[in-house]
């Protein structure tokens, strides 16, 4: 497909300004790298040990050397600590879901550097400016990207972002050397010269880029790529130099949060969360209604599949208020194929070693799925706040991350119900005390479920809280008042039933 024919924007002068003309001798270049590619490995040995995480990405035009540049860069790397993505187009999978989706699962763990040759930025543009709106597009794409380098970054992530710049005269002269080689004609596609007849049209909108995702916490380095000496160089320095300055910041916030002092903001107004419910004592009342509403979500779910809409479905709620049951009740006549239930523990070591949105958007229900989370990213501002495993400063920002991750799945397409079950005190005590009796039930209660139960207030004000910062217009709470088991699971699923309807509009 031939690449689009742009209209100019307005942007800053990041490219214009650079200088195209430098060039760095082959001493001085011998001079200046050694110490530099010594530094690099004592810098990632140092991020080893102090568990920090890295990603360097490398962009630029074709043909301006983004590959040798990484070669070198590489070159002095322990390759046990580093792992390189190499961009390009969507698999089928990744297609079905949000543009970040797939960088989200190549993000590093702690200690490890992640190298992108080509990354989110080639695929933003590459992706969003095909046809008519593709400046919101556009616009959208860069709000994903500063949201998804800013959570990384305050997670204590280290984002190194190089861009090679040519003119359109030096990357013309360089598609056609490759082009007369053999060993190299196979890389040359009628792709890159579509792309290269529009250099003059996409050198505003990349611009654009640059200017908008400039940013503090991840800012650019534009790179004056015509001479490989200087290229390499220049990376190298601005490498090496943004990880010791970072580092020492990276130290110090994480020597301050675990001195951080958990505390509750109660100022709070408390949302009900109880109500009277419905007399619904009579059981085939029930039946027949939780039957319907299963019948209908079934059907629903085939329309949703055809769409390709993907579904998100929450369940969050106080300990014995009825989650599996209400799971096991929804998905009773549900496709297998097109849906699946993600119960949510405590993360494992694996999920501990990354940002922590990272377990559940690399779970996201793929386009025409569903993808029904037993518990969710919730627990960050609820269990984690109460009992202390994360800091002050990270679960009060975690309703900003949240709601800015929740509205992106939702600008994709996607649909999000998210379910709180209520329970009382005094029902609650009931459910645990019957469970302890009942041997087949027992699994079910631990002394964890007692620990939380003390703290019944302390998790009421975080609940509260949880209420008023994240239930939005895009993604609002819907409250299960949970006492009565029948009509928590018939309004579930009539709920469920109306929203898929409304989806489907």
């Amino acid at each position: 497909m031939d690449q689009p024919r742009l209209s100019a924007r307005k942007g800053n002068t990041m490219l214009k300004k650079c200088d195209l003309s430098k060039k760095t001798d082959d001493k001085t270049f011998a001079d200046k790298i050694a110490p530099l590619q010594e530094r690099l490995g004592e810098l990632q040995r140092q991020l080893r040990d102090e568990r920090i995480p890295v990603i360097i990405l490398v962009e630029g035009w074709n043909a301006s050397g983004i590959t040798m540049t990484i070669q070198e860069l590489i070159r002095f790397l322990d390759p046990r600590g580093f792992a390189l993505s190499s961009i390009g187009s969507p698999t089928d999978e990744e297609q079905k879901h949000p543009l970040m989706w797939r960088f989200w699962n190549r993000i590093p763990a702690v200690g490890r550097i992640a190298i992108f040759a080509r990354s989110w930025y080639s695929r933003a543009l590459a992706e969003n400016t095909d046809g008519p709106g593709w400046e919101t597009r556009v616009d959208r794409a860069i709000c994903s990207i500063n949201r998804f380098e800013r959570d990384l970054s305050d997670d204590g992530t280290i984002i190194v972002k190089i861009f090679l710049h040519i003119s359109k005269k030096e990357q013309k002269k360089r598609l056609l050397i490759r082009e007369i080689n053999p060993l190299t004609s196979w890389m040359i596609t009628k792709g890159d010269w579509d792309f290269h007849r529009d250099y003059d049209a996409y050198l505003p909108v990349i611009e654009e880029f640059l200017k908008k995702t400039d940013t503090q916490y991840a800012p650019w380095t534009v790179v004056g790529a015509t001479d490989a000496n200087h290229t390499v160089l220049t990376s190298y320095t601005t490498v090496v130099k943004t990880l010791e300055k970072n580092i020492p910041v990276i130290l110090r916030r994480k020597k301050l949060g675990t001195k951080t002092k958990l505390r509750f903001s109660l100022a709070i107004v408390p949302v009900a969360r109880r109500f009277a419910a419905p007399d619904l004592r009579e059981k085939k009342e029930y039946e027949a209604r939780v039957v319907a509403a299963q019948k209908k979500v079934r059907d629903l779910q085939y329309h949703i599949y055809k769409r390709n809409i993907p579904l998100a479905i929450v369940f969050e709620g106080r300990d014995a208020a009825g989650k599996g049951g209400t799971i096991m009740r929804l998905t009773h006549d549900l496709n297998p194929r097109g849906y699946s239930v993600m119960p949510v523990a405590a993360p494992n070591d694996d999920e501990k070693e990354h940002q922590y949105l990272w377990r559940f958007i690399r779970n996201y229900p793929a386009a025409g799925h569903i993808t029904i989370y037993d518990r969710s990213w919730y627990g960050r501002v609820l269990v984690e706040r109460v009992e202390g495993f994360c800091t002050n400063p990270e679960w009060k920002r975690a309703y900003t991350e949240i709601n800015e991750m929740e509205e992106e799945f939702r600008n994709w397409g996607g649909g999000l119900l998210k379910f709180w079950l209520e329970v009382s005190p005094e029902e609650q005590l009931k459910r645990f005390t019957q469970r302890e009796t009942d041997t087949l039930k027992q699994w079910k209660i631990t002394e964890e479920d007692w620990r939380n139960r003390e703290k019944w207030d302390l998790y009421g004000a975080a609940i509260d809280e949880m209420f008023a910062k994240t239930s939005t217009k895009y993604a609002p709470w819907t409250v299960i008042e949970s006492d009565d088991k029948w009509y928590a699971r018939t309004k579930t699923l009539e709920t469920v039933a109306d929203y898929c309807e409304q989806l489907l509009q």
